[in-house]
């Protein structure tokens, strides 16, 4: 890299270019703000035309710029300076030279200035000093804050958010992402999601963090190469993009991040990550699914193509954020797989799990664990009674009866997963049995052997079931029965017994079996008791299938609830009308008639509606104990005003236990009724339904770590529906107690919550804010672009403060997302800066938008405020007066932004101090220049100066005896250069700090990895495995891999650990600093301002009163010029009016300094 300075660019050869930026100037480019990164000289001089009139000749440069609005964080543009129109270098704003009276500005306008300055300085020197909660529009709790904490200490973020379903793990990973890119520690983003959460996110992440999110897919691939060429990637054009779980293993997605990828690893730069975050949500669809149950043991989870594609996308990742509140599948293999995606520096799938470190990575906190205001409330569990008709029970004998004699036909002691997919069907509906056996009959014969691998068992078990597209023809399922062919599990039925339990389940297509009537029955009495009249209750009712939610929504609609009433969301829902019911569901039910929503699991994740409904039905029960607790999350989340009720099906007449120990001894709380081959046939319907309700009982009671109810769920599930006896290997004691530990939640929350609290409130004391800060931004940035101000409103629900917006132009419009609704658009909603309590956000719903910083409207304000200080062509002089009747002696005040730059361009501290000076006098103490700020520019009366007041200023600033401008300006100097060398320290202590915590932490994995491969060595000397029974070829392939992989990784590490350190320390290095004056604040004493008054009164009469500029310094001074109340002393006290400073930036530490 090379460099030239201002200087020499801009004459040469007679020939006038544009001023070349330094590193870490500010440019203005095609109507942008940005700061310069990076200035490389071209090999290649302009052209032949300009060598002909400049000698030497004259090279391009390539400037790398990174903008500098908040609303466009992260974003990066790189040009040939010399070929760019319209653009300049912009210079440092110093204390003006000269002031006119009629340059003074109101004082609510400096004032909005400083604020929206404030706001704006961020550092990465003190960790505590976050601002990413107060640019959240959400009511945070202090718990929200933990995960925050956790990633400003660290040397890079590695956290697994894995708090209790409905705590609010997307708000705090948008926290942290918002503070990373705040500090300049991130500028790429990818969050993976589920598809039927991409949208939810990219919403979320622009109305609560005001971050604008691209979601790529196929048709936005198809959109991109439209407008920018073939050849566009979109995972480079866009800082911030989301992409769906679904579609990132895919070819075209693997091709475009393949380019991206390998770029990243040519870098030689200490940027050597494709992307900066990688956001993971519903984490635990990528880890491994659980294997397949066998009666020799459990065996070994195999990497799918998702949790491939997801760990070759996370190496080149920097900071990482999993999310999942159940991301235990019970199987340590596939826990530690998902771990090393998490943090590769101190996991490896298939080693031992280091404690320690899983506890500093783990972010866990139950809902029972919140206690006080905050507490969550109890789950009530209730069980809907029916009574399964006695044809419906010997239908399901018959079925069960067909598949034992084909099992035993073919030589098989328990029956096949394909007999477990049909017994499912059966329990979930007769439609859904209906057609899947009409799909089972239609496919042709396979012509492969059949074999029951992972894929199919997780996919029919539940641990690893599709989550986009239950029921359809593609899902893993009807994979499951094509391939099943070759190995019918009806291949002892007759033809006639076929038919006719197809055509039984038919005749069901418009009308509804016992189970459904009892749900209509509930229906009507929460919704419509008098048959007549619609409650503003709602229900949400879950199944598995989709073919069942077709048949629900054909019986319901024959009841009366039309399209109006009754809502579906399921896999094949489009995304614009999930949200569209998603909203409505949400609403108030005055406002929207919704009452009853059918969902298929594809609504179990990621969709929130707690608002206006505490009721879920559970008409149909996945095995996975996982995704049932998402299901009850859907409620029983943060905002629910009510005890949620969860309800399930259980038969009245369920069949008496049998004798023996019972099977379900290792679960306890699920009776073992009615077991396949010990009861009558009428038993085993009621059994299995009264297994699956009792299932509910169980995982909505286990409140720790359900991944250890996995294996028994599976293993029990098996016993019963397949009639076999699956033996379970035992895990690691020390792997289970660590991850049992982490699950079960922080055991010091209370504490934590006080401290978090704590250092919430004091940062927002020390940022100013208040709704009448945030209001008066707005409003000045209005008035300044000669817009009409916010117009107060009221609202009798709530006492808070309430505007409505007043028609804008158009480049106040893009400020505007997000204010009108689905249902509205183009309707603006009454704002509010005040942040609602719970109580007046249950009232006031989705009525008034919060306005925090974050938010658009309030970025763009700071923003035409912040113009001010990098453009010399403004409308805001940034000087201003006040009177202070009671204030002793008039001073002047200098608001100042000192930043520090790093090498790359990267902004490492940011502040705002404030350097005080008096007329006349010895010094103004420290704590007297920001009380003067306050008084001066957050007063409830201010009293701005009059024009004589403000001439005297002016002729005073510019008279030579008092020298108040180069006072001024050099006590602002060395203020600076104080600041900057304490911050300087800050780093060089940070920097020793995480580079410290990296060979810690590259220490213990090595220790962790010699110790799992020494384990694995004496086992494989005893002969076997301890821990694992491998019985498929894959499994013991796969086994094989993570062991090689751990003997790599230790080979490596040495390389690792010294790329890494050079990468912290690459950071902060090459520290320069830029100071640029903010705002010139005098504060005008009562007794001064009645003296000029007076004065231009006898001048105005033609008296003999007149005062020159030269008696602003001598008359009137303060006899007792000592003033008790200063603190600090003059250093010469010969030196009239010198100066002392104050950093506002750091209050408590520099006092008295």
């Amino acid at each position: 890299m090379a460099s030239c300075s201002t200087a020499d660019q801009k004459h040469r050869g007679g020939v006038t270019l544009p001023s070349l930026p330094e590193p870490g100037q500010v440019v203005e480019v095609r109507g942008s703000t940005w700061a310069a990164t990076d200035v490389v000289v071209q090999g290649l001089s302009r052209s032949p035309a300009d060598e002909a009139t400049a000698s030497p000749p004259v090279l391009q440069h390539e400037v790398n710029l990174q903008s500098l609005d908040e609303d466009r964080m992260g974003e990066e543009l790189r040009v040939i300076w010399e070929l760019e129109v319209g653009h300049t270098v912009l210079p440092d704003q110093g204390l003006p030279e000269e002031i006119t009276p009629e340059g003074f500005d109101d004082p609510r306008a400096v004032g909005a200035l400083v604020d929206a300055v404030r706001w704006g300085a961020v550092t990465s020197a003190d960790p505590k000093r976050f601002q990413s909660p107060f640019r959240a529009g959400v009511t945070l709790e202090p718990y929200q804050l933990e995960p925050l904490r956790r990633a400003l200490a660290a040397p890079r973020t590695n956290l697994l958010l894995a708090d209790d379903v409905g705590l609010g793990k997307t708000i705090e990973a948008g926290l942290v992402v918002e503070e990373l890119l705040l500090r300049h520690r991130a500028r790429s983003v990818i969050i993976v999601c589920p598809p039927s959460l991409s949208l939810k996110w990219r919403e979320e992440m622009r109305d609560k963090f005001g971050l604008d999110f691209i979601i790529v897919n196929a048709a936005a691939l198809a959109e991109t190469r439209r407008t920018h060429g073939l050849a566009a990637n979109p995972f480079r054009l866009y800082p911030r993009i989301i992409v769906s779980m679904d579609w990132l293993p895919r070819v075209t997605a693997q091709r475009l991040l393949r380019d991206v990828l390998a770029e990243a690893r040519r870098s030689a730069s200490a940027r050597r990550y494709a992307f900066d975050v990688l956001v993971v949500d519903e984490a635990h669809h990528a880890a491994p699914a659980a294997p397949t149950a066998t009666a020799q043991g459990r065996g070994y989870a195999v990497d799918s193509r998702r949790t491939i594609a997801l760990r070759r996308l996370a190496e080149h990742c920097e900071h990482r954020l999993f999310l999942s509140a159940t991301p235990h599948n019970g199987y340590t293999e596939s826990f530690t797989a998902l771990l090393e995606m998490i943090d590769s520096r101190r996991f490896s799938r298939g080693a031992e799990i280091d404690r320690s470190a899983l506890a500093e990575v783990a972010v866990r906190r139950l809902k029972t664990q919140i206690t006080g205001s905050r507490a969550f409330h109890e789950r009530v569990l209730q069980t809907l009674p029916f009574t399964p008709a006695a044809e419906e029970e010997a239908r399901f004998a018959l079925l069960d009866a067909m598949l034992k004699d084909s099992a035993r036909e073919r030589g098989q002691k328990r029956l096949s997963i394909a007999a477990l997919l049909l017994k499912k069907r059966f329990l979930s509906s007769p439609w859904a049995f209906a057609r899947t056996m009409s799909r089972y009959l239609e496919t042709s014969v396979g012509n492969r052997e059949w074999v029951e691998d992972d894929s199919y068992y997780a996919e029919i078990m539940g641990s690893g079931q599709s989550d986009e597209e239950e029921g359809l023809d593609e899902q893993p399922e009807f994979e499951a029965l094509r391939a099943a062919k070759a190995d019918d599990p009806l291949a002892a039925a007759k033809e006639s017994q076929v038919e006719d339990l197809i055509a039984w389940a038919q005749g069901f297509q418009h009308r509804p079996n016992s189970r459904l009537e009892a749900l209509i029955n509930f229906l009507a009495a929460v919704c419509r008791p008098d048959g007549r009249t619609w409650t503003n209750e709602r229900v949400v009712v879950f199944t598995e299938y989709a073919d069942t939610v077709e048949w629900l929504v054909e019986v319901l609609r024959s009841r009366g609830y039309d399209e109006r009433r009754l809502g579906v969301i399921q896999g094949s829902t489009q995304r614009e009308q999930r949200e569209a019911l998603r909203f409505a569901f949400t609403e108030d039910p005055s406002k929207e008639p919704i009452r009853v929503l059918v969902a298929t699991d594809a609504a179990g994740e990621g969709i929130d509606l707690q608002d206006h409904c505490h009721r879920l039905i559970n008409f149909d029960v996945p095995f996975n104990p996982s995704r049932l607790e998402q299901r009850i999350g859907r409620i029983d989340r943060y905002g629910q005003a009510h005890p949620p009720e969860i309800f399930s099906f259980i038969p009245v007449a369920s069949p008496s236990s049998t004798s023996g120990s019972s099977a379900m001894a290792a679960l306890p709380g699920l009776a073992d009724t009615g077991r396949p081959g010990s009861s009558g046939g009428s038993a085993l319907l009621s059994g299995d339904l009264e297994f699956v309700g009792r299932l509910v009982e169980k995982v909505a009671t286990t409140r720790s770590d359900l991944g250890a109810v996995n294996p028994l769920v599976d293993t029990e599930a098996s016993r019963r529906f397949l009639g076999a006896s699956f033996g379970r290997a035992t895990a690691r004691s020390a792997d289970e107690e660590a991850v049992n530990k982490v699950m079960a939640g922080s055991v010091s929350m209370n504490r934590q919550l006080t401290e978090l609290a704590r250092t919430y409130e004091a940062r927002r004391e020390e940022l100013h804010l208040s709704p009448g800060a945030c209001r008066r931004v707005v409003d000045e940035a209005l008035r300044l672009t000669r817009q009409p101000l916010l117009i107060e409103d009221g609202d009798e629900r709530t006492d808070a403060p309430l505007f409505r917006i007043p028609r804008l132009a158009p480049a106040w419009q893009g400020a505007l997302a997000g204010l009108d609704t689905v249902n509205a658009p183009g309707q603006w909603r009454p704002i509010t800066f005040t942040e609602l309590d719970g109580a007046d956000r249950e009232r006031l719903g989705r009525d008034v938008v919060p306005i925090h910083l974050g938010h658009a409207l309030m970025q763009k304000a700071a923003r035409v405020l912040r113009s001010s200080v990098l453009s010399s062509e403004h409308a805001l002089n940034r000087v201003t007066a006040v009177v202070v009747p009671d204030w002793e002696t008039t001073c002047v005040a200098s608001v100042a932004r000192l930043v520090l730059v790093g090498r790359g361009g990267l902004r490492l501290h940011e502040e705002v101090f404030v350097t005080g000076l008096r007329l006349r006098g010895q010094n103004l103490a420290e704590e007297k220049v920001h009380d003067l700020l306050d008084r001066v520019l957050d007063g409830d009366d201010l009293l701005a100066a009059d024009a004589p007041v403000r001439e005297q200023l002016a002729r005073a600033w510019m008279q030579e005896g008092t020298r108040m401008r180069e006072r001024l300006t050099t006590e602002m100097g060395r203020r600076a250069e104080r600041q900057a060398d304490r911050v300087k320290d800050q780093l060089a202590s940070r920097c020793q700090d995480d580079t410290d915590r990296a060979r810690q932490i590259f220490a213990a994995f090595r220790r962790n990895l010699q110790d799992s491969l020494r384990a694995v060595r004496e086992s494989q000397d005893d002969g076997q495995d301890a821990l694992f029974t491998l019985v498929t070829d894959e499994q013991r392939r796969q086994r094989a891999r993570d062991i090689r992989a751990m003997e790599e990784r230790l080979d490596a590490l040495d390389e690792e650990e010294t790329r890494e350190v050079d990468g912290i320390q690459e950071r902060y290095r090459d520290i320069r600093p830029y100071v640029s004056q903010v705002a010139l604040v005098f504060a005008v004493s009562g007794k001064d301002a009645e003296q000029w008054q007076q004065a231009a009164d006898l001048t105005h009469s033609g008296g003999e009163g007149t005062s020159d500029a030269g008696e602003v310094s001598n008359t009137g001074a303060d006899s007792n010029a000592s003033d008790t109340g200063d603190t600090a002393e003059a250093s010469d006290t010969g030196n009239v009016g010198d100066a002392a400073g104050h950093s506002a930036a750091d209050d408590s530490q520099e006092a008295g300094a």
